[in-house]
């Protein structure tokens, strides 16, 4: 190889690694995206339960009791 062909690889080289580089930080900006949506929806999904075992436990018993009795019937 000549010089050239060197300077022609090491241009090739910087190039394909300038891009890679910049696929790199695209790819890792959209992972910590989707991992804030993730946190986000884990804690919403965390109230959302929260707030559902408040209710069930809040009914009476005998009422829940009463419409699978009327249910059968």
């Amino acid at each position: 190889m000549n010089e050239i062909d060197y300077k022609n690889l090491l241009a090739i080289y910087q190039q394909r690694s300038s891009d890679l580089f910049v696929q790199n930080i695209a790819l890792e900006s959209r992972n910590l995206t989707s991992n804030q949506i993730i946190d986000s929806l884990t804690k919403r999904i965390n109230e959302l339960n929260s707030e559902l075992e408040a209710l069930k436990s809040s009914k009476p018993k005998k009422a829940i009791a009463s419409k699978s009795e009327s249910w059968e019937e």
